[in-house]
C-alpha cells in the first residue's frame, strides 16, 4: 500500500470539436495540445472513506464534488478497493473555463485510487472509470502523453452530441489519429475575469440548442484541422498554424462556441490583435482565450494595463502528469 501521492497535470487547449452533425459516419472528434501552465496539483492521502477538499479559489461546485465522490465510492466499491482516497486540489486553473480541468481531476483521482491500493491497471481502465472522453479525446490523452491530439470522434450510432461532461459512452473512446510532439513555441492564455463563465447546466442546454449542425460546415472544420493545424504542427510552419488558427473561429461551430459570450469576447479578441498577436483562438466553451505572437510578453503587458483579466505565457508541453510517492 502506498500511504500519500501528488499527481501534478498539465492543462490543455481545445482548439475546435469537428463532428457536430449526426447525418455522418462518425461525431465529435476534435483538436487541441497540451500547455505548461497552470498546472493542477492533488495531494491524495489514505483514507477509508472518499474525502474531495477542493482548495482553489474557484472551486468544484457542491454539486460537481458530490458528483465525483459519488463515482469514486462506486470504483471502490466494484473493484474491491480496500482503502479509499483523500485529496486535496491546489491550483489557480478555473473549473469550467476551458482548459480541462475537470478531466484532469476525475483522472488524477482514479488513478490515484489504483495507486494508493497498489494495484496495477491499463491507461484505458482509468479513462473508462473516469466517464471522461465521451466527447472529445484531447484531455484524456493529453494527461497521459502531452502532445498534440487529432481525434476523430466515436462511429455514430444512437449517442447524443453532449458536453464531455456528462457523456457516458460505455466504453466507447474516440478514436486518435495522430499524436504529435509539439514544437517548442510560446503562447500567451488570456482568462477574462469580467466574463461569466458558463456551468455544466448551461454547456448541456447549448449542446442542446445548437447541435446538430449541417454536414456541409464539417468540411470546412476538417480542412483547417487536417491541412491547416495538424500539417503546420508536424512541419513547424507557425504562419500557417496561426493563419489555420484565425480560420478554425469564423467555422460554424468555434463561431456558435464564440458568440455564447458575444461582444465582450469580440472586443477582447480585437484587442489581443492590436496589442501584437498573429492569431487567436477560445479553448473550447471558453471564455479563456490563447494567442500566439513574436513578443508574448509583450502583448501581455499591453493587455494587463487596460483590462480586468489574468494574463500569463506559457509553452506547449510534451510531458506527462508527473506522480510523486511521498
Amino acid at each position: 500500500m502506498c500511504k500519500n501521492i501528488s499527481i501534478e497535470s498539465f492543462p490543455r487547449i481545445h482548439i475546435t470539436l469537428i463532428g457536430m452533425n449526426n447525418d455522418g459516419y462518425r461525431i465529435n472528434g476534435g483538436i487541441g495540445f497540451s500547455i505548461a501552465n497552470p498546472t493542477i496539483k492533488i495531494f491524495f492521502d489514505t483514507s477509508i472513506e472518499i474525502k474531495i477538499n477542493d482548495e482553489r479559489e474557484n472551486k468544484l461546485t457542491n454539486n460537481e464534488s458530490n458528483k465525483l465522490k459519488y463515482l469514486l465510492e462506486k470504483i471502490k466499491h466494484e473493484n474491491n478497493l480496500k482503502f479509499g482516497i483523500s485529496c486535496k486540489i491546489e491550483s489557480v486553473a478555473f473549473p469550467h473555463y476551458g482548459l480541462g480541468s475537470g478531466t484532469i481531476i476525475y483522472l488524477s483521482c482514479v488513478e490515484a485510487l489504483f495507486l494508493i491500493n497498489n494495484i496495477s491497471y491499463e491507461k484505458e481502465k482509468i479513462v473508462n472509470l473516469s466517464k471522461r472522453g465521451g466527447t472529445s479525446g484531447i484531455g484524456i490523452n493529453t494527461y497521459f502523453n502531452g502532445g498534440f491530439i487529432f481525434d476523430v470522434g466515436i462511429k455514430r450510432g444512437n449517442d447524443s452530441l453532449i458536453p464531455d461532461s456528462i457523456a457516458e459512452r460505455k466504453g466507447k473512446l474516440p478514436l486518435i489519429l495522430k499524436e504529435i510532439i509539439l514544437p517548442d513555441w510560446k503562447i500567451g492564455i488570456c482568462i477574462p475575469n469580467f466574463i461569466k463563465n458558463k456551468t455544466e447546466d448551461e454547456e448541456k442546454d447549448f449542446f442542446n440548442q445548437s447541435c446538430p449542425i449541417d454536414k456541409s460546415y464539417i468540411l470546412d472544420i476538417l480542412y483547417e484541422s487536417l491541412y491547416g493545424i495538424t500539417s503546420s504542427i508536424i512541419e513547424k510552419d507557425y504562419n500557417v498554424f496561426c493563419e489555420s488558427i484565425n480560420k478554425i473561429q469564423k467555422t460554424r461551430w468555434k463561431y456558435l462556441e464564440r458568440n455564447l459570450y458575444g461582444k465582450e469576447l469580440f472586443d477582447l479578441e480585437n484587442m489581443i490583435y492590436k496589442s501584437g498577436a498573429d492569431c487567436v483562438g477560445m479553448s473550447s466553451l471558453g471564455p479563456t482565450l490563447f494567442f500566439f505572437g513574436d513578443d508574448i510578453d509583450k502583448i501581455i503587458n499591453n493587455l494587463l494595463n487596460n483590462n480586468d483579466i489574468e494574463c500569463f505565457s506559457t509553452k506547449l508541453n510534451n510531458q506527462s502528469r508527473k506522480i510523486v510517492y511521498a
